[in-house]
């Protein structure tokens, strides 16, 4: 350990030719965040509703990470860099044991309950922020050395873990409720039905899910898209999930939906809760025995389903779990945006070992039943193949078209991507390495069924 803290100390402590103002930003971000931050939890906890949910479970976090800290402090006491002679001290501190780093392991019990229980995705990250910046400050500063701050980090993020809110029973209409905050605005709202796509028994084959936000402009094309590609041949609905749009999305839907003679479901979030809450509550609330997911900006092209839609079929034989994903062929995206996703779906795969080459496709077929038995975390649609084949599902490839976008931006960005994607792809390695796919040896019935 002495030998990884002398290798990283000097990459990371300001050394004496730093500029005044590097050091003052760390000064500022060691000394005065903390107390923002404190500021900011008794303003959540004033706000009330899901605020003071997060607020609460943040104060407990922290808590229970100060104690845990100090009690490794006591039991495995270590000198600080300067008592060592090591690096640069840039502000005055006593000789108290430096592992793990107190403010290091709070601020990271601050940033993690925040990631679990904000109702806002913007908190989670100021909070995330917040604590990155506090952790480079200490050592940077040469206050701590980096594993002081790395197990600091590790103690906080345990402690915001074993206190986050654990799923209680909930109705099946309802969102986990560890998930802060998602109720449905607007009830179900079923349009006209066309005469040639009659919605009884099994007939409903396909049920077609729409996270949308802000996407007024692109829906309506894409409702008669599906529409043109799916009718007179094949039994389904279309369920958008509007979550938290600030402009005409649901509105422009249904109309599309009457226009086109199409049975849709419109739920609207009360505010907005990502991808895969938005995919999740049209999983719940779907009638089709197969979903397919499908972007609502307009690059994936509905004439691709009916493909997936038959990969389906011949999938049924082997059984009843299975995942079809749409693989981009001409990607249109920029050169940025294509590099991000190479990079990602390369270190997925490493990771994962999914045999998917393009996991980001939005263009992709699961049966309800093997959905709805999938562990359910924020940002799980990036990982659909995988959780697939962790309950003993098989996965097939189709290639799709994709198309520029017609309206509107992106909601996703390199930064939100990166550091939601690495925290999840470790929790879903995790997740396949603790599952077991019993096989049975023998099955053996003894008597009648009681009448």
């Amino acid at each position: 350990m002495d030998a990884i803290n002398a290798f990283l100390l000097p990459w990371w402590n300001l050394p004496p030719s730093a500029p005044p103002a590097l050091v003052l930003l760390a000064r500022l971000a060691s000394d005065s965040l903390p107390w923002v931050a404190g500021a900011a939890i008794a303003a959540l906890a004033l706000a009330g509703g899901p605020w003071r949910t997060a607020a609460r479970h943040m104060l407990l976090a922290m808590a229970l990470a100060w104690l845990l800290a100090r009690g490794l402090q006591a039991a495995w006491p270590m000198p600080r860099p300067a008592a060592l002679g090591l690096g640069t001290q840039w502000a005055p501190h006593g000789s108290s044991s430096t592992w793990p780093s107190m403010h290091a392991t709070v601020a990271a019990a601050l940033g993690a309950a925040a990631l679990l229980t904000a109702p806002r995705r913007w908190l989670a990250l100021a909070a995330l922020g917040l604590a990155a910046a506090v952790a480079w400050s200490r050592v940077a500063l040469g206050l701590h050395f980096p594993l002081d701050v790395f197990a600091g980090i590790g103690v906080g993020a345990l402690s915001a873990f074993a206190l986050a809110p654990r799923p209680r029973a909930a109705a099946p209409a309802a969102l986990p409720p560890w998930f802060p905050g998602a109720p449905l605005a607007a009830a179900t709202v079923p349009t006209a039905i066309p005469r040639s796509t009659p919605m009884t028994g099994t007939s409903l084959e396909v049920s077609v899910l729409i996270p949308a936000k802000d996407e007024a402009d692109n829906i309506g094309p894409l409702v008669a898209e599906i529409a043109a590609a799916l009718n007179p041949h094949i039994g389904f609905e279309v369920v958008l999930v509007d979550d938290g749009s600030r402009d005409a999305t649901g509105e422009v839907f249904l109309e599309q939906c009457r226009r086109s003679g199409v049975r849709g479901q419109l739920l609207r979030h009360a505010h907005s809760c990502g991808q895969s809450t938005a995919l999740l509550t049209a999983a719940r609330h779907a009638n089709g025995r197969f979903l397919v997911t499908i972007d609502g900006d307009g690059q994936n092209d509905p004439a691709d389903i009916p493909a997936l839609i038959a990969e389906a079929r011949r999938l049924l034989s082997g059984g009843p779990d299975f995942c079809v994903a749409g693989h981009r062929r001409h990607r249109q995206d920029t050169r940025w945006k294509k590099l991000q996703s190479r990079i990602a779906n390369a270190v997925r795969r490493c990771v994962l070992d999914d045999g998917v080459p393009d996991t980001g496709c939005g263009l992709k077929l699961i049966p309800r039943q093997t959905w709805l038995s999938l562990p359910y975390f924020d940002h799980m649609h990036r990982f659909l193949p995988a959780l697939v084949q962790r309950i003993g599902g098989r996965v097939s490839v189709v290639p799709v078209n994709h198309r520029p976008r017609r309206a509107g931006i992106s909601k996703y960005t390199a930064w939100n991507r990166l550091w939601v994607g690495l925290v999840d792809m470790v929790g879903v390695r995790w997740l396949m390495r603790r599952s077991q796919r019993p096989t049975l040896s023998d099955k053996q019935t003894v008597g009648e069924p009681a009448p």
